[in-house]
């Protein structure tokens, strides 16, 4: 709702207005016609009660004895046939198959079965009724039937009420069209009220609208035109509600901030500094801020044109100082150029010697490796000889063995010989073969002494190669451990060696960025030193646009400040020093630098240059 126009708004709230109006309206004829129809149900249920109440009587008096069935119902349907009420309307008796019993009108329908009986929407009103008669005892249908006058079938409202005891019912119905045109009527009559306040609202909301929206979009217009700057609308509207007032109001502010504040404005513009505004108030936020811009203007061009003569004085000191920095700093770049050439070659021959040093470290793994390989193959050999010492004393123990077999062997002979004599001419062969079995085993005993000799010998020998072979290996693994020790000294030498390429690198990146920090540094005292003298034509210029302004006598006048005498710059002169921390180790000395100045490094006034430090700088 905020963001909507407020003729809308106003057509809105007319619109609920007349919406709650319509829908107060359509409750009443609704209610209305409820009550109409319940007044028609209790009209009709009474009539019918009465009918019964007729028809009950008689049936008692059948079941009582005091009057024969037949007669009794006879005469209870007598009595309804000519019983009327609310002008013509009548009863009638069905019983519950359902068959016509009594009809006052329509006699020609009594003994017929209404099964079929349908009104004009297809409805079996007959049967209906008996259902409602069996299930309720009593209830309402609705349906259409004839009228007497009218050529269609109206609307009718019936009533039937059970009599139990004959399997009747007793019915009348009343007819609906009378209150249908009554409605009619009085929905014609609340249309026309209805539409009469819907034209009226909508005029009066238009009237409304126009009144309150036209003179607040002048106002919204006039209010743009101030913001854009445009102080000549005014509303000018003779009205005494708060529109008027409002109107009122916009046009003194108007008038007040063109005659105040936009003259004020324009003296300042104009240079005039001398203005005064009075505030209205405390709250005066305008005002009170144009009086403080008047005053601080004033006073921050009285301190301008002081400041600009100062500018004046100072700049012609700046460009001498310049031009002597410019003259230093070119030498200075020089000096740089040639260091940095002298930190060029020392990098190159650093680099020169780490990469010797690298290929030393190869050559030492290589002989490392080989050392190592020997190491192994001579445990390899001493292991061999192991076993050969061991094989050499395993086959003395078998030779061994072979001269105790040849010892028995001839005990065996000398025995076979003795037996052989003793037997005597029949042992003779047999003394002739234990003889040359004698024989044989002296020789093999003979053999096999010769051979422990040898394999003895051998044995020495072997033992003797093993030791030999040990030693060698021994003294194979000293050089491996020593060849390993040379191959990791070579190894730190060249990561040493490469350190020390990388450290001079740097160096050398560091002197090449110093050389261009120098030359940009000469570069931009030479740009300062121009820039001064601009600086005083500037300062010459500033003075003249500054004399269009007008101060109050309160003010000072500018006058130009005496300088302070300062010596002439001299090329000679000696420039300030920044001590480098000399290192025992690398024999550095000191170097001159430039001062300080705020982007230069805080802290410590020298950087120390030591050998183990140069990865850092």
């Amino acid at each position: 709702m905020k963001n909507l126009k407020l003729a809308t708004k106003i057509f809105l709230l007319s619109g609920v207005i007349i919406l709650s109006f319509i829908l107060a309206i359509t409750w009443i004829y609704g209610k209305l016609r409820s009550d109409l129809h319940a007044g028609k149900e209790a009209m009709v249920a009474n009539a019918v009660a009465t009918a019964w109440g007729v028809v009950d009587h008689y049936a008692a008096q059948a079941a009582s004895g005091a009057l024969d069935k037949e007669a009794a119902q006879k005469a209870a349907k007598e009595a309804l046939r000519h019983t009327r009420f609310e002008g013509e309307n009548y009863f009638w008796i069905n019983d519950l198959t359902p068959v016509m019993v009594m009809h006052p009108i329509s006699p020609e329908l009594e003994g017929k079965n209404l099964s079929d009986n349908r009104d004009p929407e297809g409805k079996a009103l007959f049967v209906e009724m008996a259902e409602v008669a069996k299930s309720k005892g009593d209830g309402f249908v609705e349906y259409h039937w004839a009228k007497p006058g009218f050529s269609e079938p109206v609307a009718k409202l019936s009533f039937v009420k059970a009599v139990p005891q004959w399997g009747w019912l007793v019915g009348a119905g009343i007819y609906l069209d009378d209150i249908e045109a009554d409605l009619a009527q009085t929905l014609t009559l609340l249309i026309a009220i209805v539409v009469a306040v819907l034209l009226l609202a909508t005029f009066l909301a238009f009237l409304t609208a126009r009144d309150l929206s036209v003179p607040m979009a002048r106002v919204v217009a006039i209010l743009k035109e101030m913001t854009n700057g445009h102080l000549g609308s005014r509303l000018r509207l003779d009205r005494r509600d708060e529109i008027g007032q409002l109107a009122t109001t916009m046009d003194s502010f108007a008038d007040d901030l063109e005659k105040e504040m936009v003259e004020n404005l324009k003296r300042l513009a104009a240079g005039d500094l001398t203005i005064e505004v009075r505030p209205r108030d405390n709250q005066d936020a305008i005002r009170g801020a144009l009086n403080r811009l008047g005053h601080d203007l004033n006073d921050l061009v009285g301190q301008i044109q002081v400041a600009s003569e100062q500018i004046a004085s100072a700049s012609s000191e700046v460009s001498d100082g310049s031009q002597h920095l410019s003259e230093g700093m070119t030498t200075s770049a020089s000096s740089m150029e040639e260091v940095a050439s002298s930190m060029t070659e020392i990098g190159s021959q650093t680099k020169h010697n780490a990469e010797n040093a690298a290929q030393a470290q190869k050559l030492a793994s290589v002989a490392r490796a080989a050392a190592e390989k020997g190491s192994l193959q001579m445990q390899s050999m001493v292991s061999a000889m192991q076993e050969i010492n061991e094989s050499g004393q395993n086959i003395s123990k078998i030779i061994k063995v072979i001269d105790e077999i040849a010892f028995q062997t001839n005990l065996l002979a000398l025995n076979a010989a003795v037996e052989a004599a003793r037997a005597g001419q029949h042992g003779k062969g047999f003394a002739v073969v234990a003889e040359e079995v004698r024989n044989l085993a002296a020789r093999s005993a003979k053999a096999a002494r010769e051979t422990a000799g040898l394999i003895e010998g051998s044995v020495a020998k072997t033992h003797n190669g093993t030791a030999i072979a040990k030693q060698t290996s021994s003294a194979l693994d000293e050089i491996v451990v020593s060849v390993a020790r040379v191959s990791d000294l070579v190894a730190e030498i060249a990561a040493a060696s490469s350190e020390q390429a990388n450290g001079v690198s740097q160096v050398s990146v560091g002197m090449e960025q110093i050389d261009q920090v120098t030359q940009q540094a000469t570069a931009n005292a030479e740009e300062s030193a121009a820039a001064a003298e601009e600086l005083a034509s500037q300062a010459s210029q500033l003075r003249e646009m500054l004399s269009r302004f007008r101060v109050r006598g309160a003010a000072v006048k500018p006058q130009a400040p005496t300088p302070a005498k300062r010596p002439a710059a001299s090329p000679a002169a000696p420039k300030p020093q920044r001590r480098l921390a000399p290192s025992s180790e690398s024999g550095w000395g000191e170097t001159p630098a430039p001062s300080k100045t705020k982007n230069d490094f805080q802290g410590n006034d020298f950087i120390a240059l030591d050998d183990h430090e140069f990865g850092k700088y």
